[in-house]
């Protein structure tokens, strides 16, 4: 057919179909009759009429500000359904053999697809947005809550973000009233234990990454941080739970993850991920092994997949809870965890759900929802407004000093290596600990550096300042 009979036809075909965007041609022959031929640049258009578009290489729809992940299926089925309005079986049959090709096996027509015009909707340093039925929740720094329409959104929403519930705007009064306000008030010692933890929530569901401070919460038991047999059902996977009633979490045993060697570790992580959390953390965990995820962009690879990047401003916070107390004291481990932890109020005996009469979560009616909401948004809030507050308790510092090093060490240092103005050798302290307690204190004498490491820590939870100098048995210290 020459050009000008082709316009002719195609004018006609949009005549007969009442100028809908169609995106496919029509001819007759002689021998096969109607002859149905797919437009793969119509097709596209078509595409890019009903929404369809990319994020980070990825199919999603547009429905006003909200974006939904689709798949290349979902788009073909989109398409044969508009096709079967028009009720024309050698259409359907066309597209049917030649949209396969086009949008499943080729898959070129969905990798062109035009980028999302608008910006996803992301928090900010003094903002912070959460989604709920009835609109978008505005949450900043010493201010009102404000609920915003979706239509007046300034980026895009991913759906799955959506919550399925209502946030309703109660008085400020009314924010301790929930049961979680209470639970924690239970697992806290007083109220600043009760404002740091709240705190430590709020930064958690809070979007937005300081690369400044790049900070992974943990969670500990307060009575059971340097003892050999620790004990759970404090309340940590409560909080865990009720972080991610308010945004994405995803989930990893400490005890069986390697975060050092698997490079397929974060595989589960996607854009939308809030936070990571490590549970049940054993006694030896790595910290370290987090340290380049915790500072820097995320890679995520999956297997017989490329890797993707997430840029370190999307990519989760994260937490861990353990009955251990985490290793690492240094400046460089201190400037990357806030520690956090709860009272023994709740054991294996005695649970939440004995105390409130009923399950966390689960049993709440609309009430105790609408009450929830609130709280959490209250520590949002809080954290916007003052940051990370640290709880100061001696007991626990000694406690993890305890830990990093032993309590035979410390009990020692505190009988016989305490005073200023002293000299002592670090051979002295080591040699003093293997003859009064044995054989588990052998690996020092391999690691010499180990009891001049123990000996700083030491001095730096009593304040001490440290002198060395050289002796005839080797390095002496004295404190300041």
């Amino acid at each position: 057919m020459n050009t000008a009979m082709q316009k002719v036809s195609d004018a006609v075909i949009k005549l007969k179909y009442n100028n809908e965007l169609i995106f496919w041609k029509e001819e007759f022959t002689s021998s096969k009759g109607k002859v149905v031929t797919i437009s793969a640049p119509e097709l596209r258009s078509y595409i890019k009429k009903e929404n369809f578009r990319v994020i980070d290489g990825e199919p999603v729809r547009l429905k006003g500000s909200i974006a939904t992940r689709v798949t290349p299926d979902e788009i073909f089925k989109h398409c044969l359904k508009y096709v079967e309005t028009f009720e024309d079986p050698v259409i359907e049959s066309a597209f049917i053999r030649q949209g396969e090709t086009l949008l499943l096996k080729n898959k070129g027509i969905i990798i062109s697809l035009q980028e999302c015009e608008i910006p996803h909707l992301m928090d900010t340093k003094t903002k912070s947005y959460h989604f709920y039925k009835n609109g978008i929740l505005k949450v900043e720094e010493a201010s009102d809550f404000k609920l915003i329409s979706y239509e007046n959104a300034k980026g895009f929403i991913w759906k799955e973000e959506i919550k399925d519930r209502d946030f309703h705007i109660l008085n400020d009064q009314d924010i301790e009233k929930a049961m979680f306000s209470k639970f924690l008030k239970n697992i806290t010692n007083d109220e600043d234990h009760f404002i740091s933890l709240c705190s430590a929530i709020g930064y958690l569901i809070h979007g937005y990454k300081d690369e400044r401070k790049p900070i992974c919460i943990i969670i500990n038991d307060e009575n059971l941080v340097d003892e050999g047999k620790p004990e759970g059902g404090t309340g940590k996977g409560l909080i865990v739970k009720a972080i991610s009633q308010i945004i994405e979490k995803a989930m990893y045993n400490g005890k069986n993850s390697d975060f050092t060697n698997n490079k397929f570790a974060f595989q589960n992580v996607r854009v939308t991920t809030g936070v990571i959390v490590i549970d049940d953390a054993p006694r030896n965990f790595d910290l370290e092994a987090l340290f380049s995820v915790l500072t820097d962009d995320m890679p995520i690879e999956r297997k017989h997949k490329e890797v993707k990047v997430i840029p370190y401003e999307k990519s989760p916070k994260f937490v861990i809870t353990t009955n251990y107390s985490i290793k690492g004291t240094s400046s460089s481990y201190k400037r990357r965890r806030f520690d956090t932890f709860l009272t023994n109020h709740y054991s294996d005996v005695r649970t939440p759900s004995d105390e409130f009469g009923c399950e966390f979560f689960h049993g709440w009616d609309a009430e105790e929802w609408k009450l929830f909401d609130f709280f959490m948004m209250g520590c949002l809030r809080k954290y916007l407004t003052e940051g990370l507050i640290t709880f100061e308790n001696e007991a626990l510092r000694l406690k993890m000093l305890k830990n990093e090093t032993s309590s035979d060490f410390f009990e020692l240092m505190e009988e016989r290596f305490n005073l200023k103005n002293i000299l002592y050798s670090y051979n002295a302290v080591r040699q003093t600990l293997i003859s009064e307690y044995g054989e588990k204190y052998y690996f020092l004498e391999k690691n010499k550096r180990k009891i001049v490491e123990w000996v700083e820590m030491y001095a730096g939870e009593k304040g001490h300042g440290i002198k060395k100098s050289r002796g005839g048995a080797g390095t002496n210290f004295t404190f300041q």
